[in-house]
C-alpha cells in the first residue's frame, strides 16, 4: 500500500480555517454585535503528542551526518571569566566644598595626583563673613555681660563654617583677626579631580577638591545574569593583571549587587584589594576569573539540547537506529556542557548533531499518528 504523507502544517491551517469560520457562524448567529471575550492561554501540551519517536537506518545515519553522546556523571567546576574595573573605595572618599562664599587667594593642594595627609592645608580663603565674625569675636569678649554670648555664637559660627579648629583656638589666646583662613584636607589621599584655581569666586554648591585614600581600592566585576545566582559573598575570585603579573592575586567577593541592570542584563559584584603600593590605578581593566565547584552532576554537551522556547529537548538513542525525543531540565551551562537536573541518567547515549532533521521528522511521525486508525490485531498471523 502506499502511504501519503501530509504536511503537518497543511493540517493546522485546514483546521484554523475550518475552526475560524465555525466561530464566525457561532458569533453572527447568537450575538449581532460581536463581544470581545478574554482568551485563556491554553495549557501546554504533553510531549508525547508533539512529537513521536524516530526511526533511522543505520546507514542513513552516517549519511545525515549524526553523531551521539554518552551522558556523564562527573565533578563539576563552573568557571566564569569576566573583566573588571579599579575604582577608589567610597567608604574612603571626601568631596571638598566651602560652607561660605568668598575667593580663593592661594592654591595649596595645586595639581591633581598629589598625595595629601588630613589637617595638611588646601586652599586659602578670604571672605569678609569670615573676617567681620573673627573682628566680631575679638570685639565681644573684651566686653562683659551680653559680650559673652555674642563670643561664644561668634564662635560656634566660625565652627559651622568648617574654619580648622587651631585657628579657633588662636582666636582664644588673642591671636589677631586674619585676611585669609586656610582650609585643610579632611582625610589622607590623592587628589582625584581640582577646580579650586587662585583667585577664584567659590560658592557652597561648587566640589573644590575630590579626594580618594588609595591605600584600598574596589574592582567592581561584571557578571551575567546567568552567572550571578552562582556567586556569593565569599567565594574566591583570581585577579589578574596583562601587562604586570607581580599585581596579580587572588581575593574574595565582598559584594553582590542586588540588582540586575536592565540594558545590559548584567549585575556588579565588588572585590576589595590592599594598594599601597598604589599598583592599582582607578579606571585599570583587570582580568576576574571565578570558579566554583559545583559537586557531582550530570552532564551533556550544550550541542545536545534543542531549546523550542517552550521546552529543552534532547533525542536519546533508545534502539540501534530508534531516537526518542525527550523533555529534560537543565541546570547551569559550565563550559561546553549542560548540567541535567532530571530527564536522563549517566550511560544514556544523546544525539549531538543532526537532530533538528530529527525533530521535523519526530513532529511529521506524531501529527500522522493522531491522524491515522489504531492498527488491527495479529490473529495468528492473518
Amino acid at each position: 500500500m502506499k502511504v501519503v504523507r501530509v504536511s503537518s502544517w497543511l493540517i493546522l491551517g485546514i483546521l484554523f480555517a475550518v475552526s475560524s469560520q465555525a466561530e464566525e457562524k457561532s458569533v453572527h448567529a447568537d450575538h449581532p454585535t460581536p463581544v470581545l471575550v478574554k482568551k485563556v492561554p491554553a495549557p501546554v501540551p504533553p510531549l508525547k503528542s508533539e512529537r513521536a519517536e524516530v526511526e533511522v537506518p543505520p546507514e542513513q545515519q552516517s549519511k545525515m551526518g549524526l553523531k551521539t553522546s554518552i551522558v556523564k556523571k562527573e565533578k563539576v567546576q563552573h568557571t566564569i571569566r569576566t573583566v573588571g574595573t579599579i575604582t577608589a573605595d567610597e567608604t574612603k572618599e571626601a568631596h571638598v566644598h566651602t560652607k561660605i562664599n568668598g575667593w580663593i587667594e592661594r592654591v595649596n593642594a595645586d595639581f591633581v595626583g598629589k598625595p595629601v595627609k588630613k589637617g595638611q592645608a588646601l586652599y586659602d580663603l578670604y571672605s569678609p563673613d569670615l573676617l567681620s565674625t573673627q573682628e566680631e569675636y575679638l570685639s565681644a569678649r573684651k566686653q562683659g555681660g551680653a559680650g559673652k554670648e555674642i563670643a561664644k555664637a561668634s564662635l560656634q559660627r566660625l565652627s559651622l563654617w568648617g574654619v580648622p579648629e587651631k585657628e579657633i583656638e588662636r582666636l582664644k589666646a588673642g591671636g589677631p583677626a586674619k585676611r585669609s583662613v586656610t582650609f585643610n584636607s579632611p582625610v589622607n589621599g590623592v587628589v582625584i579631580r581640582k577646580t579650586a584655581i587662585h583667585g577664584m569666586y567659590i560658592t557652597p554648591e561648587m566640589e573644590l577638591y575630590h579626594i580618594a585614600d588609595l591605600a584600598q581600592v574596589w574592582i567592581i566585576v561584571t557578571l551575567y545574569e546567568y552567572d550571578i545566582a552562582a556567586i556569593r559573598e565569599g567565594d574566591e575570585a583570581e585577579v589578574e593583571v596583562p601587562f604586570d603579573p607581580k599585581l596579580n592575586l587572588t581575593a574574595k567577593i565582598s559584594y553582590v549587587s542586588p540588582e540586575i541592570e536592565i540594558e545590559t542584563r548584567t549585575a556588579k559584584a565588588r572585590i576589595k584589594v590592599d594598594n599601597k603600593n598604589e599598583g592599582y590605578k582607578p579606571g585599570m581593566y583587570v582580568n576576574v576569573v571565578l570558579k566554583k565547584d559545583l559537586g557531582e552532576a550530570t552532564v551533556v554537551p550544550d550541542a545536545a539540547v534543542l531549546d523550542t522556547g517552550i521546552r529543552k529537548i534532547v533525542f536519546v538513542k533508545s534502539g540501534e537506529s530508534l531516537f526518542e525525543p525527550r523533555e529534560v531540565k537543565l541546570g547551569p551551562k559550565v563550559g561546553s556542557q549542560f548540567a541535567i537536573l532530571s530527564g536522563l541518567t549517566a550511560g544514556e547515549e544523546v544525539v549531538t548533531s543532526a537532530h533538528f532533521f530529527l525533530d521535523a521528522e519526530s513532529k511529521l511521525r506524531a501529527s500522522a499518528l493522531k491522524g491515522s486508525p489504531a492498527p488491527a490485531k495479529s490473529h495468528g498471523g492473518h
